[in-house]
């Protein structure tokens, strides 16, 4: 026995020896070409291998390979797939017995990989073996499957010192037109075996930017098995940070739930990085999501979300699907502000200033017109959305408009806003905005009504005039397009109306203006709080088109005076032509009093820039019916109005004129002949 045990144990130190010897025995020309032959036969590609190549069996399987080819397919761009200076590979052989895959090395040295994607969806990576290779396969399956159960399983994975160095690689695809390229590729991976974690330390350039990865997994067989591991996975780069940690499925496409950190200086300069860019305009800056994430690598779900975007911050539910032509985003978020402004590009420092200047509050000259500043819109088809959002408060070129909900609805380039609830300067309502970035021209439509708003603040802020005071109601429904701020109000039609009560026209006293409507033509709006006009209702309907505002039923209601009107503002041209018709009434009543109550009327024209407009009397029409002018004065004389037509003109009541009957009333003294004019002038003091 021990004379066979001796016997055997030399056949093995003989075959131990063999393998030893047999790299050093024969030549690796020898086996090179049979190396060529076997990738050819199982690939259809051709192997090139024009440095040294060396073999040694013990103790481990040895592989050390220099300057060597491996063909691109024939419709590629470059002539090879994978070319590389260098790959040492190391394989120890006693585990191979118990079904054990251990690897002690594999190292790429400046490996060079081309991936490519043809028009009708074939990728390079996809071989054709040889015909016969092709009629050998079946025999080849049927092997493999009649081996089943009895065959070689592995049952472990040991991975030792795997790294690539200063590796390049790159991608492109002609059917979506992706392209991108990584340099200086440098990864290391730790893999102690499939129960282990797993460690993955990289970094590449991409883009000019350099990235670095680095991944942990708790359980890598799961990831072979179907199952879940944890993960904690950070990526860092000048133009993204981002870090997950939950668990992760890999088979049949990934799948995670975790709670996500991302960072991104700007979303239009990632877009362009990672091959996808932006169309021009503003907005699509810094953005910043916090919260726990679940779904796929297409379709991502946030819940619990703290979400800053281009100044903006909200918080709630929202998901992505990133599988159609643009990013989709769906959700219910509350914001702190919305900011329209970011969008629609930058108005000029002299656009939309509309009238009013900063000396003495009264204005510019209407030439500072509008701006001319393109308006671009082309930003809103960057993403799709449909949204449910509440927020504080909506900023939209000037107008700041308070809390508000709303639905918002995005759709290749075509915004629709759907606000149920808008609070606008001490009123609210509701109302609908659309705007349209799909077409050339910019497009607007919006539709409100909305009660109790200040009108001061609003007026000022929607078209920098402050000279109208007290509580408003306005609906109205317009639409515009346009290129230009200047264009979008010269196309703007629709229709609407205004209330105003208890309020207000600053800078003009109409009933001084009245009493001295013989004199001077009066320019501008006039100082000083003597110089206003109280009024306790104002209003009207009007209709606009291509930026001309027409009202034809202005009526202002306030006691001693009444005031109807009809004209148009020149909103391109930022100008009033207006007709108004005060009249000093004799009566005391305010709002609900009679627009028809009986008084003196002096026509006034307004006309000129909305910012300093001159009001003149229109004389003419006066005085084409005197004996109306007349009678009226001498009805109300009748009526036993001395105090009220001494108030209406300015004068202590001891300078009415004694009524009819007074015993101070002479023939002498009465007229004999009354001219209009000097009814006027006797009227108003001149």
């Amino acid at each position: 026995m021990s004379r066979l045990i001796a016997i055997i144990a030399g056949v093995i130190l003989l075959l131990v020896a063999a393998v030893v010897a047999l790299p050093f025995i024969i030549p690796a020309e020898t086996y090179k070409p049979r190396l060529v032959e076997l990738v050819k036969a199982q690939t259809g590609r051709d192997l090139a291998i024009d440095g040294p190549i060396s073999f040694s069996f013990f103790p481990q399987i040895a592989l050390n390979v220099k300057d060597a080819r491996f063909s691109n397919a024939s419709w590629g761009k470059d002539p090879e797939m994978v070319a590389m200076k260098e790959l040492r590979a190391t394989l120890k052989i006693m585990p191979l017995f118990r079904g054990e895959v251990e690897v002690g090395s594999f190292v790429l040295v400046d490996p060079v990989i081309h991936l490519e994607v043809r028009r009708d969806g074939t990728p390079n990576w996809q071989f054709t073996p040889p015909a016969s290779a092709e009629s050998a396969a079946p025999a080849d399956a049927g092997a493999d499957s009649s081996s089943g159960d009895n065959g070689y399983s592995v049952k472990q994975v040991r991975l030792g010192d795997i790294s690539i160095s200063n590796g390049t690689a790159s991608y492109s695809n002609a059917q979506t037109g992706a392209a991108f390229a990584l340099s200086d590729v440098n990864v290391d991976v730790s893999l102690p075996s499939l129960d282990d974690q797993l460690a993955v330390d990289g970094s590449a350039v991409w883009q000019g930017d350099k990235v670095a990865i680095n991944l942990t997994a708790d359980r890598p067989r799961a990831f072979i098995e179907g199952g879940k591991s944890n993960v904690d996975l950070a990526v860092s780069a000048p133009k993204v940070n981002a870090s997950y940690k939950g668990s992760m499925q890999t088979l049949g496409g990934v799948a995670f739930g975790g709670d996500v950190d991302l960072s991104v200086p700007s979303v239009r300069d990632l877009a362009g990085w990672v091959g996808s860019p932006l169309p021009a305009g503003d907005g699509f800056g810094p953005l910043s999501i916090k919260g726990h994430a679940e779904g796929t690598d297409s379709n991502q779900r946030f819940s619990k979300a703290q979400i800053a975007f281009d100044g903006m911050n909200a918080t709630g539910d929202m998901s992505v699907n990133t599988a159609g032509r643009r990013p989709s985003i769906k959700g219910q978020l509350a914001l702190d502000k919305i900011d329209v402004n970011t969008y629609l590009g930058s108005p000029s420092s002299g656009g939309g200033s509309g009238g009013e200047g900063s000396s003495g509050g009264s204005g510019s000259a209407a030439g500072s017109g509008w701006s001319d500043e393109p308006i671009d819109m082309s930003g809103l088809k960057a993403v799709d959305a449909d949204l449910s959002l509440s927020a504080e408060k909506i900023l939209a070129r000037d107008l700041t408009i308070g809390a508000s909900a709303l639905r918002l609805t995005l759709n290749n380039g075509l915004l629709k806003a759907n606000l149920s609830k808008l609070s606008l300067y001490d009123g609210a309502g509701s109302g609908n905005l659309t705007l349209n970035g799909a077409s050339a021209t910019p497009q607007m439509a919006a539709s409100f009504a909305i009660k109790g708003v200040s009108a001061n603040p609003l007026l000022t802020d929607l078209a920098k005039f402050s000279r109208l005071e007290g509580k408003s109601a306005i609906n109205f429904d317009v639409t515009s397009a346009g290129r230009s701020q200047r264009a979008m109000v010269s196309a703007l039609n629709g229709k609407g109306a205004m209330t105003f009560t208890n309020g207000k026209i600053k800078g003009i006293n109409i009933a001084g203006l009245v009493r001295n409507v013989l004199g001077a033509s009066a320019t501008g709006w006039q100082t000083g709080g003597s110089q206003d006009t109280d009024f306790s209702e104002l209003g009207g309907t009007f209709t606009i088109a291509n930026g001309i505002l027409s009202n034809n039923d202005l009526k202002m209601l306030s006691p001693l005076i009444r005031i109807t009107g009809a004209g148009t503002v020149n909103m391109p041209a930022q100008t009033l032509k207006y007709r108004v018709q005060p009249k000093l009434a004799a009566t005391l009543e305010g709002q609900g009093g009679s627009v028809d109550a009986k008084g003196i009327e002096v026509p006034i024209i307004v006309e000129g820039p909305w910012s300093s407009p001159r009001f003149r009397p229109d004389l003419e029409s006066m005085l084409k019916d005197p004996q109306s002018t007349i009678d009226t004065i001498n009805t109300l004389k009748k009526d036993g109005g001395k105090g009220l037509i001494n108030s209406l003109l300015g004068k202590p009541s001891g300078d009415a004129a004694p009524a009819e009957g007074d015993a101070a009333t002479t023939e002498e003294t009465a007229p004999k002949q009354v001219k209009p004019e000097d009814v006027l002038k006797g009227l108003f003091g001149r």
